[in-house]
């Protein structure tokens, strides 16, 4: 897996996670370090990114807007 840092801008603050990339025979895969839960971000159906969260995620509350600012952050990049 390479490892690579993500700078996302959000609520006007420059935060940076930690981030891997994982490749596959039939694509790749995004994982995401947000406040110690792992994110992984993927393409659906239709070709648009999603973040899958794991059940325990939950619990800690992570805000939707995080997520869709570093999904933002791979679209401008047109990762994927």
């Amino acid at each position: 897996m390479e490892e690579f840092e993500v700078p996302v801008i959000y609520k006007g603050k420059e935060l940076f996670f930690n981030g891997k990339l994982a490749t596959f025979s039939y694509g790749y895969k995004l994982y995401v370090d947000v406040d110690g839960t792992e994110v992984v971000i993927e393409r659906d159906d239709h070709g648009d990114l999603r973040a899958l969260l794991p059940d325990a995620a939950s619990e800690k509350n992570i805000d939707k807007g995080l997520i869709e600012a570093i999904i933002e952050v791979f679209r401008e990049l047109q990762v994927l």
